[in-house]
Formats: C-alpha cells, structure tokens, sequence
C-alpha cells in the first residue's frame, strides 16, 4: 500500500469526523441565533471557499487538514456592529453557550451511533464464541473452562460474537469488575466461578488470551503468512511449514509457538518443521518489539487457517431496526466510558505512555480498516469519532472541555472567569498539546522503526 493512498485514506477519515464535529457547533449556533462567519475543514492557507446565506458564512477547506474550525461573531475578536451585537457569541447567555461548545463532542457521539446503527443493522460477520483451547493453568483453566465451551454470557450481557466477549470482558475489567463467565455446553448452561479484575492486566494486547481463552485459529500449527523483511523470511522459514518443536519443545497449538517467539527477544530459536513431508531444522533469532516498559520478541508469522474452518466458525449476524438503535446506543456508550478509563488510568500512570497514537499510527490504521472492507472502516471511524468527543470534552484549555469548564464556573460563582487567567490558561492548554501531539508522533515513528 503506498503512503499516498495511506495520506488519503487519513484526511478523508479525519474529514468525515471533523465536519460533523463542527457540524456540530455550527447547528447549535445556528439554533441560537448566533451568526457564524465560517466554518472550515483544515487550518492555514484557504485552498478553496464559497460564501453562502444572508449572513455571508464563508464555507472553506484549508491546506492542513488536520482539524477545523467554526468561527462565530464575537466581540472579543473584532468590533461588532450594534444592530448585531445581540447575535455575537459572548453576549449569548450561558446556557447557549454552552450548549454551542457541548454540541461538537455530542455530534461525535452521534456520528458514532450512527456508525454502528448502519453495521447492526446491514449486518455483519464475525466469529462464533467458542473456546477453541485454553491454555494450561491459566485463569480460564482454573475456573473450568473447556474445549469447545460456548461463552453464553459475561456478567449476565448474554454474547453472540467473539468480538462481544473481548468487548464486554474489557469494559467489565476497567470499572474493576469481577468476571463472571456463562458458558453452554452440551445444551446446559454453566456459571463459572469469577475471575478476579485484579487478575487481569488491560495493558495485555490481547485480554481474551491473556486469561486463556483462545478461538479455532490457535488450533493451527501451519504458517500461513510471513513478512517481508521479517527474521522468519530471512531464516528462511516458508508458508506452508508445519511447526512441530522450537528449541525441542513440542507444539500443540498455535500460541505455544506466540509465547515462546514473544519471551525469545534476540534469542536463538531452533524450528523444528515439517515441509513437504520432509523434517527440517531452521535457526531463528526473534526481532525486539518494546511494548510499554517490556520488550517482545517478534517473528513475522501468522497461522495458516483451514477455509472450512473459517466457514464452520462465522456466523451472521443482524438486528431489526429497534434492536440495532438500541445496540448503537450501548456500543457507543460503552467504548465512550472504555476510553475515558483508558485516559483516566494514563493519568494515574497505571497506563504507559507509550500506548498512544498520533497521525502515522492513525494514518496506518485507517488505511488498513479501508481496505478490510466498508464495515471495518466504518467501525474504525465510529471509534474515532467516539475518542475525539471523549477527549473534546476533557478539561483542558483549547478544548471544548477547557470551555465548558469555565462556564461551569460560571454557574457556580456567577461571574466569568477574568480574560487575563483565561489566556494564561489557553497557553498552558496550547503547550500541553503540542507536547502531548509530538510524543504521539515519537511513538508513531519507533513503532515504523521496529
């Protein structure tokens, strides 16, 4: 995929859920009565712009494309005629105000349901929630879980897909939840004993196996996918080898081959392999990948998975229109309160720093969800759209939430917080940004460099 493609695929994501972030703050102000002299995609030099209405609003798009604003008349930025003055957005009460400002995250929210209505409702395929393996004396072993179980419910949300199990397990275990598995098997329904939150880290890549549970692909001990320019291409390692020993360890499953490559950083691994019914010996020395404070080793290698196997193990899944609503609803409210939990424990620091994105990482995600296919990237738009509400509507100054937090000062002392404090604290919000926005970019490039 070339980084062109990749560049466009990022400006048309962040386009979508910036217009309707702004749409946002332009409705609200419209309803309000307040004029809006423009209202842009993108920041800097105008590249193209029309006015339109009585009101002459200036509709543009701007060289970057990273945001966008609406400005509104105000007196605090230029002098403002007196027939319009009533119009102007900071002799608006405070009500209105706030709800102008209020009303670009709460877009964002609704774009989000509105995502998710049109996945539920259109329908979608994911992959039956049966417990293909579990891993030995692992919390899932400990409490009874069994090849081949159906994972009926979490804490009584009943699931249908494998996706709803990591979704809920996840949600569950950041308000610190205990976890109470259903499980179907043989036509009965079981009630596990809980798996304790403590248990369970969220700085876990993948939650569902960190606790043991693992679907059909684990059953797999055939490479299906290699990397180009990975330590398994160039150990020489093919598509198709069956893996059989490492380092004269027997597999069974396919993430006994994950645990072994991920604890073997720089380390050399002796593949034992089947190809072509033929037994083949291959050194292999696993690349370091840094996940918050841990390093990883990385091979490159991804499972060949049977085409019946992936048949046997989809299922389709569709709402009617009400159920779907109400879905949206949930899912949205449900990542919403995910990624306020994930920002609160950053600031706690009971998350690395390292977990976070900036536009490379983004850019790369997009374009990967674009070519998954419509329900992929919608799904991956409703996500964004849901963290930028999220984060819109923290309290920090230059975002909405810095705004709404001073109106609710407002409120409670009856009086605006001074201009002078005001812009001390703008600045303050400007630099915590801009260093916030360049360590998500050193993120992004040691990841490219890994």
């Amino acid at each position: 995929m070339s980084i062109f493609y990749t560049i466009l695929i990022f400006i048309l994501a962040t386009s979508i859920i910036v217009v309707f972030h702004e749409f946002g703050h332009y409705i609200a102000a419209r309803i309000c009565g307040v004029k809006v002299l423009e209202f842009s995609l993108g920041f800097g030099k105008k590249l193209i712009g029309k006015k339109y209405g009585k009101d002459k609003t200036e509709y543009k798009v701007c060289l970057l494309p990273l945001g966008g604003y609406v400005k509104m008349l105000d007196e605090r930025e230029l002098p403002v005629n007196e027939e319009d003055k009533n119009r102007a957005f900071n002799n608006q009460s405070l009500a209105k105000r706030f709800f102008i400002v209020f009303s670009g995250p709460l877009f964002n929210f609704i774009l989000a349901i509105f995502f998710y209505f049109t996945i539920f409702f259109n329908g979608y395929t994911d992959f039956k929630p049966i417990v293909g393996s579990v891993i030995s004396n692992s919390l899932a072993y400990n409490i009874g879980i069994k090849n081949d179980d159906i994972i009926y419910s979490v804490n009584n949300i009943r699931i249908k897909t494998w996706s709803d199990v990591n979704l809920q397990t996840i949600k569950f275990i950041s308000e610190k939840n205990d976890i109470f598995y259903k499980i179907l098997r043989n036509k009965k329904i079981i009630l596990l004993d809980k798996i304790e939150y403590q248990k369970i880290s969220l700085e876990n890549e993948n939650i569902i196996e960190s606790i043991g549970i693992l679907n059909f692909i684990n059953k797999s001990q055939k490479i299906g996918f290699i990397e180009k320019n990975s330590p398994a291409e160039v150990s020489n390692l093919k598509v198709g080898d069956i893996i059989l020993y490492i380092n004269d360890k027997k597999i069974n499953y396919w993430n006994d081959i994950v645990n072994i490559i991920k604890i073997s950083p720089k380390k050399n691994l002796r593949f034992h392999v089947s190809r072509n019914n033929k037994s083949i010996f291959i050194d292999v020395i696993p690349q370091v990948i840094s996940q918050g404070s841990a390093n990883y080793g990385k091979l490159g290698i991804s499972p060949l998975i049977d085409d019946q196997a992936i048949l046997e193990n989809t299922i389709n899944v569709k709402h009617s229109i009400f159920e779907s609503l109400k879905l949206s609803i949930v899912k949205t409210y449900d990542f919403s309160l995910l990624t306020f939990n994930f920002v609160v424990k950053l600031v706690k620091g009971e998350h690395s720093l390292k977990s976070i994105s900036g536009p490379v990482g983004i850019a790369n995600y997009a374009a990967d969800s674009f070519y998954s296919g419509f329900i992929s990237f919608i799904s991956l738009l409703a996500l964004l759209s849901i963290s930028i509400g999220v984060l819109n509507l923290l309290p920090i100054p230059m975002l909405d939430g810095g705004h709404l937090m001073y109106y609710l000062v407002e409120f409670f002392f009856r009086k605006p917080i001074p201009d002078k404090f005001q812009l001390i604290l703008q600045q303050a919000g400007i630099s915590f940004l801009l260093v916030l926005s360049l360590y998500a970019l050193y993120n992004d490039i040691m990841r490219t460099m890994q």
